[in-house]
């Protein structure tokens, strides 16, 4: 029978097998923990949810199928693991869980500060605690999953007790769905406030967590706004699709002169100036609803400039087959957002794709500029924070890319 207190949800009935066609094991000891549909015999049919891994009909481990992706397989633990028993996969597991678990709250003893409190406590395969994402903002936590197999292995009611238990200064634990659902998502513990305040920083964030992006903010670009405010004093900022105005909030702490932020979302640009406001700011803020591309387009032909440039558009990438017109898409935006630099000034560049390798980011950034007959100076270069820590073996999520640039 199921412990309620346990981290995961465990049927009892047979496991199935699910048998590889190419031998990965290799991949797979270096700490990889995807497997893609390519690797099986695509006559198989395969059961969403708690499997078998076999080779050769050698055991190699025990994860996680979903039929319906080419991402077919997440590994939770190879058979080599000296706490598997073969005979009894509910006390491998649950001591898999456990020890996953420990790692990364032990990690992240010290991340909560009289200055930052929201960051990522659990990162998914980072953690070895796969499509299991869990973002703390002040007294609460945020569950998210990207497939509803993950959504069924994990336990929230054993998850939330254990947050509790780790971390006593969360009060609340939600469980966040897509947005486009007709449900957004659930309370597991506690009751989530409509406006739920937090710190990054030294500065305040409100977010409406069951209407925002993710998990309620994007926490992956904490370094880079902080940086930001550094390079923004008597500055004038452009934030090209600023989603809730982070980047602006900063660059305003920094004592930018003036700041113009622009995303195509309404509601995303209330909140900008609701997060002005709940840090008192004074600076000169315009908050437009516009389409970013049209808005670019206009700003050039009027030839207006800024000093500081930010652009961080949507993932144009959302998997590999969409590479190549990514590609071209980033070096249009990123190509006509220089236009709006002052000489001499700043232009920050970002992209949030994984299918985007940092090799291929920098690519795009030259040709950007080659485009516009410039030169840049790489100030800086950054990623996502070390509360989103990821396999060594696993390049793929390294997928955030900030560069800063100096025109020259």
């Amino acid at each position: 029978m199921e412990n309620q207190n346990t981290l995961i949800h465990l049927d009892v009935e047979k496991i199935p097998d699910i048998h590889l066609i190419r031998d990965v094991s290799k991949h797979l000891k270096r700490g990889h923990r995807w497997i893609f549909a390519d690797c099986f015999d695509q006559k198989d049919r395969h059961r969403d949810g708690l499997a078998v891994l076999k080779s050769k009909n050698e055991i190699i481990g025990y994860g996680l199928v979903q039929s319906d992706t080419q991402l077919r397989f997440r590994l939770l633990t190879l058979a080599e693991e000296n706490f598997v028993r073969s005979n009894n996969l509910i006390h491998t597991l649950t001591i898999w869980s456990e020890l996953q678990w420990t790692k990364a709250i032990n990690l992240r003893k010290g991340f909560r500060s009289q200055t930052t409190n929201s960051f990522r406590l659990i990162n998914g395969e980072g953690d070895g605690l796969p499509g299991l994402i869990i973002d703390v903002y002040d007294d609460t936590a945020v569950i998210k999953h990207d497939h509803p197999v993950v959504i069924r292995f994990w336990n929230h009611e054993g998850i939330a007790k254990r947050l509790v238990q780790d971390f006593p200064f969360i009060k609340s634990v939600y469980h966040k769905k897509r947005n486009d659902e007709d449900v957004k998502g659930e309370e597991i513990l506690g009751t989530l406030k409509e406006e739920v305040l937090f710190l990054e920083n030294g500065s305040f964030f409100a977010s409406n967590i069951k209407d925002a992006a993710k998990t309620g903010f994007f926490i992956d670009q904490r370094d880079n706004r902080k940086l930001i405010s550094q390079f923004s004093k008597q500055k004038s900022v452009l934030n090209l699709f600023s989603y809730t105005a982070g980047f602006s909030v900063f660059a305003a702490q920094g004592g930018a002169n003036s700041i113009t932020s622009v995303d195509i979302g309404k509601a995303a640009i209330l909140a900008a100036r609701r997060n002005f406001e709940v840090n008192n700011l004074t600076t000169k803020h315009e908050a437009i609803a516009d389409d970013a591309f049209s808005f670019i387009d206009q700003q050039i032909k009027e030839k207006q400039k800024w000093d500081l440039v930010i652009t961080d558009p949507p993932s144009f990438a959302p998997n590999q087959k969409t590479v190549d017109s990514a590609i071209e898409a980033y070096v249009k935006v990123f190509s006509q957002s220089l236009k709006l630099v002052n000489s001499n000034g700043l232009f920050a560049a970002s992209s949030c794709s994984s299918h985007i390798s940092t090799d291929k980011f920098m690519d795009i950034c030259r040709e950007s500029f080659s485009k516009n007959r410039k030169k840049g100076t790489l100030v800086y270069f950054g990623g996502q924070p070390f509360d989103h820590p990821y396999p060594l073996a696993m390049e793929e999520l390294r997928y955030l890319k900030f560069a800063l640039f100096r025109l020259d």
